[in-house]
């Protein structure tokens, strides 16, 4: 387990006494998206077991902030402007964020090989697999052969000693999983320890959260516990990830594709059948770097909105964070495909950020990246407009939680033609 006391500087979250209305602000022009919400946060599930929020920043400034409904049914506590919720899936983004860090410092290349880094990466035919495969789920390693518990995977470290140990997969089909639960963060958070000397928590901390006032952070101290929404299942979110049941796959399910289904999404699940594993203190104090990232709808937003200012900035120009040059390069598409084992097309830029469609709104959507996917969080950065949308909500869904943003887009959209 891995925390940090540097941690603990950041702002203290106010407690705000909530009720079963939607709270928060819009900026003028925003006012469909807090009906929207409303709506969908109605849709979301029994009242008491759920809650969410949805922020928007555009220019650095918060058009949306609302929040809604119960963060934690067990303990009967609110959901407030505050509160941070277990990113799961959607914590591949944030990790690449890191890794683009180190590289618009000069610490990394991104198509480097890994073992250049960590020399014992190489053994078993893995030498020549490169961070850039890594984030883009293209490097054949999407799942474990060792049987895994809830445990283990909260011990990085022991996870990186392990894929040293491990060959790429001979399934045909393992280089178009673009989507892996567990493999890929343990990689980038041991690379970040050989490269920095700091772990992934303590990293993402002193160089992104802290200087940008984010609430984002890869696992919580105590201090933060109070403010940790619950996770719940919405009906029908597990049968996507088939028989889950949250214990130790083997790897030898039958056929050759029940087998690597099991490996990548089985070896343990990342969602078991008790949803409280991810609400006990152990685990929200883990480093769980591919799904591990916590953070507010605020805090996530706002990162979204640095990253879409500083993609288009003018050459040379000072970052806030990342270098255009950087950016230009990690949105620049380099694999898309549809997944062998979820279904669903998904589309990675070379520094393993997901490029998004455009959908209905092109002048806001153009260029944009982020994630969407089912579950809990949609998250997107859209440079044209210089904005940065966040929706996090406790109850996990099949469908993914674009929806709403669909409606942000829009009202971003109007805004752009009025303003």
């Amino acid at each position: 387990m891995t925390t940090s006391l540097v941690r603990q500087v950041l702002p203290r979250p106010r407690p705000r006494a909530a009720t079963d209305d939607v709270h928060g602000t819009t900026a003028p022009g925003f006012a469909s998206v807090r009906h929207f919400f409303e709506r969908a946060c109605r849709e979301a599930g029994p009242p008491g077991s759920r809650g969410a929020a949805l922020a928007v920043v555009r220019d650095g400034e918060a058009v949306v902030d609302l929040w809604h409904g119960t963060a934690d049914p067990v303990t009967g506590t609110p959901w407030t402007g505050d509160t941070l919720m277990p990113l799961l899936t959607g914590s591949h983004g944030i990790l690449a964020t890191a890794v683009l860090l180190l590289a618009d410092m000069g610490a990394l290349e991104l198509d480097a090989p890994v073992a250049d880094h960590w020399p014992e990466f190489a053994v078993r035919g893995k030498g020549a697999v490169t961070l850039r495969d890594v984030l883009t789920f293209t490097a054949r390693l999407p799942g474990m052969a060792a049987g895994l518990d809830q445990r283990d995977v909260e011990n990085p470290r022991m996870m990186a000693a392990l894929l040293e140990l491990h060959s790429l997969e001979e399934d045909p089909r393992a280089s178009g999983v673009l989507h892996g639960p567990w493999t890929a963060g343990w990689i980038v958070a041991e690379v970040v320890r050989r490269v920095d000397g700091r772990d992934l928590d303590l990293f993402f901390l002193e160089e992104i959260a802290g200087p940008l006032g984010l609430d984002v952070h890869f696992g919580l101290v105590p201090d933060q516990l109070p403010q940790a929404a619950r996770i719940s299942y919405d009906e029908g979110f597990r049968a996507r990830y088939r028989a889950l049941d949250g214990g130790a796959g083997d790897g030898r399910a039958g056929d050759g594709e029940a087998e690597l289904f099991e490996r990548v999404w089985n070896n343990p699940s990342p969602f078991p059948a008790d949803a409280g594993v991810w609400s006990e203190s152990r685990r929200r104090y883990a480093i769980v770097p591919s799904l591990g990232a916590y953070a507010s709808a605020r805090g996530l937003a706002r990162l979204q909105g640095v990253l879409a200012a500083d993609a288009v900035r003018a050459p040379g120009e000072e970052p806030l964070l990342l270098s255009r040059r950087t950016l230009d390069q990690a949105r620049s598409f380099w694999a898309e495909g549809l997944d062998p084992l979820l279904g669903g097309v998904s589309a990675y830029g070379e520094g393993g950020l997901q490029l998004l469609d455009e959908g209905l709104h092109p002048a806001v959507r153009s260029g944009a990246f982020g994630h969407q996917g089912p579950g809990g969080v949609a998250y997107q950065a859209w440079p044209q407009a210089g904005a940065g949308a966040a929706l996090i909500r406790s109850r996990l869904t099949a469908g993914p939680g674009a929806r709403v943003l669909d409606e942000v887009a829009g009202a971003v959209a109007r805004a752009l033609r009025t303003g």
